[in-house]
């Protein structure tokens, strides 16, 4: 049981595989703006998701219902004028002495301005649930580091990894990034899917100490006729030079 997660300084990604305890606190340095307390009522509400997925066995159309879940929970139609500093600040709680300790996620549900950390921890909680229950196969990871694209430089940037443990199959490490759904082109036509990425161990390793990987679209595993379009996506610090 974990009970508070912290981004690593040393750019050495932060690596979750435990369970998160109720009041869980996160300190959200990845968005700066404060901190996450990941609350019961939260959890429960992920768990919900869980057992409502727990029957669905294809993986591809799993990960993409609890994209919609985890979207539908954190956006609605209503309007947030407030920015995402100021929807966190005037969510806060305080402790017994009137001290600000953080902001529920719970009181974020609907508040249009979920990023990649709050996605995140939604879509970690709903699959190490069906993990520890057995639902799934996978072994779930959420993962602090960073990401690079044609748009954005060493971003910090929060993701999912799925591995299955016993295999060598090509698909063994996955990345599950919630945040940045893929542009597929499959025989010209192009369509939106979920962010996807197959490891190879070597990629699997350079990412887990730090190094900066590139990996394949899980589309293009399935068939050769699907081809990513999206920007070019490198996940780990590319500054961070490795040393003999």
């Amino acid at each position: 049981m974990i009970n508070k997660i912290e981004k690593s300084l040393n750019n050495i990604p932060t690596i979750v595989n435990q369970t998160i305890g109720e009041n869980c606190i996160f300190e959200n340095t990845i968005v700066g703006f404060g901190t996450i307390i990941i609350d019961k009522e939260f959890i429960n509400d992920m768990n919900m998701f869980s057992e409502k997925l727990k029957d669905n066995k294809n993986l591809i159309s799993l990960i993409t219902m609890i994209y919609n879940d985890v979207y539908n929970y954190f956006y609605s139609k209503n309007e947030n004028n407030k920015s995402r500093e100021e929807t966190y600040f005037s969510n806060y709680v305080t402790d017994e002495e009137g001290m600000i300790i953080g902001t529920k996620l719970s009181s974020l549900k609907g508040k249009n301005i979920a990023k990649c950390s709050e996605k995140s921890i939604a879509a970690y909680i709903i699959l190490k649930k069906m993990y520890e229950m057995n639902y799934i196969t996978r072994k779930p990871s959420l993962v602090l580091s960073y990401l690079t694209s044609e748009d954005f430089q060493n971003e910090s940037h929060a993701f999912v990894m799925l591995n299955k443990e016993m295999c060598n199959d090509p698909t063994k490490h996955l990345i599950f990034d919630i945040e940045n759904p893929s542009l597929i082109e499959c025989d010209g036509k192009k369509e939106i899917a979920v962010g996807l990425y197959s490891l190879t161990d070597d990629e699997y390793n350079n990412l887990i100490n730090g190094h900066e990987c590139s990996p394949k679209s899980l589309y293009e595993f399935i068939s050769s006729s699907y081809h990513e379009v999206s920007d070019k996506r490198t996940y780990g610090n590319v500054s961070y030079v490795k040393t003999k």
